[in-house]
């Protein structure tokens, strides 16, 4: 972090390799199109950059810190997306759906990013989060400015109907969320 502060293009390239996968898959899971959830890492990344003075390590670690800065961005676009879905709507008077692009991936991981996608937005990023990037209820707390109680409470909702959906009970085994690693 002290390196990237300073302007260090291979500590800069360090973080963009060690997280970049992870803040990719965070911003897909909350994104309606891949294309989106790409410019929410490269605007995350520029954003962290020129807030790094405002990073605390006494606070979180760097990954929770931005996680937060990409899930906020992709909350933008995901708002952004909305209002214009609604101009559109009016405009024309019929109505629009975001729509995902054909993609290449196919069988389970389709139907996982469905059911991601089905869940309402602040549970699937809870459950995104805690259970797909392993943080600490805690540090999605932070990343999401909310309560850790609350995370789970959305954790716990989004398992529910991800279940309710699959019907099988054994897909998201609950967790004892709230504890440290």
């Amino acid at each position: 972090v002290t390196a990237w502060r300073r302007g260090d293009q291979e500590a800069a390239r360090e973080v963009v390799a060690r997280f970049g996968p992870i803040l990719f898959r965070v911003a897909l899971a909350l994104c309606p199109r891949a294309e989106d959830a790409e410019e929410v890492v490269q605007d995350a990344l520029l954003l962290a950059h020129r807030a790094l003075g405002t990073f605390d390590p006494a606070r979180g670690v760097l990954q929770a810190w931005l996680i937060g800065i990409t899930a906020n961005r992709a909350r933008q676009v995901r708002r952004g997306l909305a209002r214009y879905a609604l101009l559109l709507t009016r405009i024309t008077r019929d109505s629009f759906v975001v729509s995902t692009p054909a993609s290449p991936l196919h069988g389970d991981l389709e139907l996982a990013r469905r059911r991601l996608g089905s869940l309402p937005p602040r549970e699937r990023e809870a459950f995104v989060l805690v259970e797909i990037e392993e943080l600490s209820s805690t540090e999605a707390a932070r990343a999401m400015r909310i309560s850790d109680s609350t995370v789970r409470v959305l954790v716990t909702r989004a398992r529910a109907r991800l279940q309710r959906k699959s019907d099988l009970s054994h897909a998201f085994p609950a967790r004892a969320e709230g504890r440290e690693r």
